[in-house]
C-alpha cells in the first residue's frame, strides 16, 4: 500500500502513515472546537501497525482532557497537532491538516453536528481567495 508523510509545522515531528484510512470524523463538540480552536476538529483514523515516527517523539506533549476521552499531542516546539494513540494502542487518530498530501478515507462523517456554531454554518456560500485578502 501507498504511504502519506505528515509534519508538524517547524518539521522537528514528523510519521509515515499508510493512506487508507477507516474514516475522517469531523467533530464539533465543544471541546474539539475548544481544542483546535476552530470550528471543528478534523481527525482520521487507521490502524497502529499502519503507523510510523520518523522524528520527533521526544517533542511530543500530551494533554488530557480530565475526566473525558479527548486528548490532544502536539509539538513542544510550534504547538501543531500531531498524532495520537486512542486508548487501547489499537488505532492512531491523525489530525488531517498535518498530512503532506490528500488522505484515501472509506468514511466520512460528521459528528456532534448540533454543537456546531452558527458562525460556522454554510462556508461554502463565503467569499473565496486564493491567499490572503486585504
Amino acid at each position: 500500500m501507498k504511504e502519506i508523510k505528515g509534519r508538524c509545522l517547524c518539521g522537528m515531528v514528523s510519521f509515515e502513515v499508510v493512506n487508507a484510512f477507516d474514516k475522517l470524523q469531523l467533530c464539533s463538540c465543544e471541546q474539539c472546537r475548544q481544542i483546535t480552536g476552530s470550528a471543528f476538529a478534523s481527525n482520521l483514523f487507521v490502524t497502529a501497525d499502519g503507523f510510523l515516527w520518523l522524528s520527533g517523539t521526544e517533542d511530543i506533549v500530551n494533554y488530557q482532557v480530565p475526566g473525558r476521552e479527548i486528548s490532544k499531542s502536539f509539538c513542544r516546539f510550534c504547538g501543531s497537532g500531531v498524532p495520537w494513540s486512542n486508548a487501547d494502542g489499537s488505532k492512531m487518530i491523525i489530525p488531517a491538516g498535518c498530512l503532506s498530501g490528500e488522505p484515501e478515507v472509506s468514511e466520512r462523517i460528521r459528528i456532534f453536528a448540533a454543537e456546531q456554531p452558527s458562525w460556522a454554518l454554510d462556508f461554502e456560500q463565503a467569499n473565496s481567495h486564493a491567499g490572503f485578502s486585504g
